[in-house]
């Protein structure tokens, strides 16, 4: 919600709420001072007919009607002093109390000098004195209590709002929406966000904000959902696309994920982007994607090194120690590579192999632990043969 679009709001009811009082029981002189005031308004004499309206009051031997408090106010607006113009309102809705103009006008005044929470009580004061119900009152109390930050009182007015409104606006319900958001109330927000897009389905913006209220509470599918809808409606970056594809890899989801990475990156030419791609496929149960996929690349050592990791994640070993093997010939001695061709080696039960690959991590930090229980593990199967007489 846009902080200027809320303050146009709000200083539109100024100008709007010059009073109207011919045809009103007014005292003589009264009457002579308001009809003078508004001859040097018109002329654009603000200060000359705040002056009439003050000469008035004070020699004035009857009860002030709320009128020339009204038109002093908006005297001293017109002259841009927002000071006195926030005095002369209060001065009216002291001395008439239930008088709803003078208390929006002071609703205003405040917000104005930057007094929110005052502007916001006023509006809400403004609102039930009002009759019939106004309910753009409750949206400009929201708008005063969202701008102070006080996001609990502006969510607590608006939710009562949207309670009231069978189509509320679209400005209502968007800065509800920011409002309990920054409140925190995550599950009232997403039943005001599903409200307003079951009706305004095309809003992008809204089914991002969607997005992340779910994110939040690490619901990752319905997050992706958001986002798959709000991509639909505008273009997303690439950048946005592979986010999205980490949310499906998260919940789960490869071949979604693999999808939007394509998307994102249809025709790239990063082996390291297309292998992630090709992980993702085989995590769906389909390697012979994945091998495809990386058949667009350029022989290598290091992208037979990936096939060889992709083929041993889905247990074809005799393929793997194949593409690993060239890898190893092509001059890529990474230790990853010999484990997983001992690894291999270990699921076809070929110990000799397996033990041999496994002895030549002993001195690499990263491996070495990992290799020393399946050694003794062949060391005790060997014993056990030569035992047994095999």
């Amino acid at each position: 919600m846009s902080m200027k679009r809320i303050l146009f709001l709000v200083l539109a009811i100024v100008v709007a709420a010059v009073p109207a009082y011919a045809g009103e029981s007014l005292p003589p002189l009264a009457r002579q001072a308001l009809h003078t005031a508004q001859v040097r308004m018109d002329a654009g004499q603000f200060a000359d007919a705040a002056l009439v309206l003050r000469e008035y009051m004070a020699q004035a031997g009857e009860t002030v009607p709320s009128h020339i408090y009204l038109m002093l106010g908006s005297a001293h607006h017109q002259n841009n002093d927002r000071k006195k113009t926030l005095d002369a309102f209060q001065a009216g809705l002291k001395a008439y109390p239930d008088n709803d103009q003078l208390a929006r006008n002071c609703a205003v005044a405040c917000y104005e000098l930057g007094r929110h929470a005052d502007a916001g009580r006023l509006f809400e004061k403004a609102y039930a004195l009002k009759t019939p119900r106004d309910p753009a009152l409750l949206f400009h109390a929201g708008s005063a209590y969202y701008s102070g930050e006080d996001f609990s009182a502006a969510a607590r007015v608006l939710e009562r709002l949207l309670a009231d409104q069978a189509q509320p606006e679209k400005d209502w319900v968007r800065l509800a929406v920011h409002a309990h958001l920054e409140a925190g109330l995550s599950e009232k927000t997403e039943a005001i966000l599903s409200r307003y897009l079951a009706i305004n389905p095309d809003e992008a913006p809204y089914w991002e904000l969607l997005a992340k209220l779910h994110m939040d509470r690490e619901e990752y599918a319905k997050a992706g959902a958001a986002l798959e809808i709000c991509y639909r409606l505008r273009e997303p970056s690439g950048k946005e696309l592979e986010r999205l594809a980490s949310l499906y890899a998260y919940s789960d989801a490869p071949l979604m994920a693999s999808a939007t990475l394509l998307r994102a990156r249809p025709d790239s030419a990063d082996m390291e982007y297309g292998t992630r791609i090709a992980r993702l496929y085989t995590a769906a149960g389909r390697p012979d994607e994945a091998m495809r996929l990386l058949s667009r690349y350029d022989r290598s050592a290091s992208l037979a090194g990936k096939k060889g990791r992709i083929l041993y994640d889905a247990r074809r070993f005799r393929e793997a120690e194949a593409e690993l093997g060239e890898a190893l010939g092509q001059g890529d001695g990474a230790a990853e590579n010999v484990y997983l061709l001992g690894m291999c080696a270990w699921e076809r039960r070929d110990w000799g192999a397996a033990r041999d690959n496994f002895m030549k991590l002993l001195g690499d930090k990263s491996y070495s632990r990992l290799v020393k229980v399946p050694l003794v593990v062949i060391e005790d199967i060997e014993t056990a043969r030569r035992e047994s007489g095999d």
